[in-house]
């Protein structure tokens, strides 16, 4: 799908969805209608098995565009659309397929919320995370208080939320809000790397391997143990799990042959 807000590309099974918007990225009126119809055709696509978000021109997202805030702003046509954001990023957090988010530069208020709902998030060296809310006497959306604290806990979330003060790259990997910085002139590759190692597993293993970190602080434990059990019982008899186990013996003897032939 094309458009001048939102460019997604489909490549063996991994979705880029690249935001090039006005504004640094903002969500407004060229912004988020492109951007919601893009993610819904992304996860409704089968061929999809990975999902990776980036904004272009150097950074992220900027959130709600001011411009249309304000006295601007239709109360009921906000609710309308955060209800129908909602509901995507709850498919991209809870949903099968792994979601990789990739940050340059500034994510901030929706975009902050967007980035921190991703299973991976890679960010530059010169990403800057502001959950700028209190400040614009808001509160914070796009469920970006909720996984906040998932990331860093309920105190250190409470901080950073009420002092709406900016978060740089370094504190960021620090505290846990990011799994790699990497240099803005790599970090692209990078995640693609990871995607395209993602999308070469079973789907259904993506899958599971989601919802059972998703329930951890959630699902009851002997629930959580019998439904891996239940799933493991299948996934053993599959012809990719019994190929894996086959490539990896034979490396492990072909490993165990050459040692034995350097000591002799």
């Amino acid at each position: 799908m094309e458009s001048d807000a939102v460019r997604i590309e489909v490549d063996g099974g991994v979705a880029r969805c690249t935001m090039s918007g006005p504004n640094m990225n903002a969500m407004g009126a060229e912004m988020i209608g492109p951007l919601m119809e893009g993610l819904r055709r992304v996860l409704d696509d089968p061929e999809v098995r990975v999902i990776v978000i980036r904004g272009e021109g150097g950074n992220f997202s900027t959130g709600a565009d001011l411009t249309i805030m304000g006295e601007k702003m239709e109360p009921e046509l906000l609710n309308s659309t955060m209800r129908r954001m909602g509901e995507l990023i709850y498919e991209l957090h809870e949903g099968p397929k792994p979601y990789i988010a990739e940050v340059d530069g500034w994510a901030v208020g929706g975009g902050f919320g967007l980035a921190m709902a991703s299973d991976i998030t890679y960010a530059t060296e010169r990403a800057r995370f502001y959950l700028s809310f209190v400040r614009l006497s808001l509160v914070p959306d796009f469920g970006s208080a909720y996984f906040l604290a998932q990331r860093v806990g309920v105190v250190r979330a409470k901080e950073i939320a009420l002092s709406a003060r900016v978060v740089e790259a370094e504190e960021a990997l620090r505290i846990g809000m990011v799994n790699r910085v990497v240099p803005h002139e790599e970090i692209g590759d990078e995640v693609m790397k990871l995607a395209r190692r993602l999308a070469g597993r079973p789907p259904d293993v993506l899958a599971h391997t989601k919802r059972f970190v998703n329930a951890a602080f959630k699902a009851d434990l002997r629930d959580q143990l019998n439904l891996e059990a239940y799933v493991q019982s299948l996934r053993v008899v599959s012809p990719e799990h019994r190929e894996d186990v086959r490539k990896f013996l034979e490396k492990v003897s072909g490993a165990g042959r050459a040692e034995g032939e350097a000591g002799k």
